[in-house]
C-alpha cells in the first residue's frame, strides 16, 4: 500500500509544483472553488485544522487518492506529452475552475476506458476538419473514437433550497440542457465514417453540499431519449405517457439527427468507492453503432420496438 500512495502522490506532486500551487493559493483567498482545490492537492497536515472533522479528512484523502490515480494513469497512457500535453496541463493547473474541470475530466475518462473497461487508450486522434478528440481504442469493431465533455451540471445548495421552498423544478432541466449542448458540439467533432462515443464527465470538484439538478442516469435520458409525461385528454384523466423529445429520437421533419454518434456514456463518481459509475445510453440512429460487450459491467440504455429499455444493469461490485 505504501509503494502504491507513494507512486499515486508522485503523479500529482510532479505537475502541480510549488509555484503552480503558490498560485493558487492566492486565487484561494477569493475562491471557495479554489480552495476546495488546493485542500485536496495540498491538504494541511494534521486533523487539527479550524472546523474539520474525521468525516472531513477522510472526504479530502478520498479524493486526492482518487485525482491522484485517474492523473497517474492519464501521465502513463502519454496524455501529457506533447503536441497536446501542455495544454492539458495549463488547465489542469490553473485558476480557471471550468479547464480545471474539462481537463480532470479527460483524466477520469482515461481511467475509466482503461482501468474499468480494460480498454487500449491512444490518447489525441483527428476529427473531422482537423479537430483532435480525446481517445482512440482498438477493438473488433474496429478504432472507435471518443470525445471528451464536461459540461456545468451542478446546482449551489442555496438554489436547491430554493427550488424545494418554492415547490417549482427550478434547474430540473438545466443537465439536460448542457448535455445537448455538448453533444451537439460533439457532433461537429466527430468523422461520420466512424464510430465515435461522447463521453459527459462529472467529477465532484466541489465542496459537499454542492448537487447536480438531476444524477445519473436520469439526465442522460431526458436529454437524449425523452421522458414521461402526464398527458390530458378529452375522454379521461391525465395519462402517463413517454415523450419522444430527445436528441437521439426527435427527428425533425421526419429525418434522424446525430447518426455520426454511436452513443452517450455518462461518467460519474462511486461515493466512497475507488471506481466510476458508467450510464450508456445507444443512438438507435447511429450509422454505426457500437457493440454492447464494450462497456463492460456499465448501465446501458436502448430504444427498441419504441421502447426505453434497460438493456444491462450494473452488476453489484465484489469485494
Amino acid at each position: 500500500m505504501s509503494g502504491r500512495r507513494l507512486v499515486m502522490s508522485d503523479a500529482l506532486s510532479s505537475i502541480f509544483t510549488e509555484e503552480i500551487l503558490g498560485r493558487l493559493r492566492k486565487y484561494a483567498a477569493t475562491s471557495t472553488l479554489a480552495a476546495f482545490r488546493l485542500r485536496v492537492i495540498a491538504p494541511p497536515a494534521g486533523l487539527n485544522q479550524p472546523g474539520q472533522t474525521e468525516y472531513d479528512h477522510d472526504f479530502y484523502a478520498e479524493t486526492r487518492e482518487r485525482w491522484n490515480r485517474w492523473i497517474h494513469l492519464a501521465i502513463s497512457a502519454g496524455m501529457f506529452k506533447e503536441p497536446y500535453g501542455a495544454e492539458l496541463k495549463s488547465r489542469l493547473t490553473g485558476i480557471d475552475h471550468d479547464g480545471f474541470r474539462s481537463a480532470l475530466a479527460e483524466c477520469m475518462t482515461c481511467w475509466a476506458l482503461s482501468s474499468e473497461l480494460g480498454l487500449q487508450v491512444r490518447p489525441r486522434p483527428s476529427g473531422q476538419a482537423g479537430r483532435v478528440l480525446e481517445f482512440a481504442v482498438q477493438t473488433n469493431q474496429g478504432d472507435i473514437s471518443f470525445e471528451v465533455k464536461s459540461p456545468r451540471l451542478g446546482m449551489s445548495s442555496y438554489l436547491a433550497a430554493e427550488s424545494a421552498r418554492l415547490h417549482t423544478p427550478l434547474n430540473t432541466y438545466s443537465a439536460a440542457v448542457a448535455m445537448r449542448a455538448a453533444l451537439r458540439s460533439a457532433n461537429r467533432q466527430f468523422v461520420r465514417a466512424r464510430r465515435n462515443i461522447l463521453v459527459i464527465a462529472s467529477p465532484e470538484i466541489n465542496e459537499p453540499g454542492v448537487t447536480t439538478a438531476e444524477r445519473l442516469p436520469a439526465s442522460l435520458l431526458r436529454a437524449f431519449y425523452g421522458e414521461q409525461r402526464a398527458i390530458t385528454t378529452a375522454s379521461g384523466p391525465p395519462a402517463n405517457q413517454f415523450v419522444p423529445e430527445g436528441n437521439f429520437l426527435k427527428r425533425p421533419g421526419g429525418v434522424p439527427r446525430f447518426t455520426r454518434i454511436s452513443a452517450v456514456v455518462g461518467l460519474e463518481q462511486a461515493s466512497g468507492r475507488p471506481e466510476v459509475r458508467g450510464a450508456v445510453l445507444h443512438n438507435p440512429c447511429s450509422e454505426k453503432p457500437v457493440d454492447f460487450s464494450l462497456f463492460g459491467q456499465w448501465t446501458q440504455f436502448g430504444a427498441i420496438g419504441g421502447e426505453i429499455r434497460c438493456i444491462r444493469a450494473a452488476s453489484p461490485s465484489v469485494t
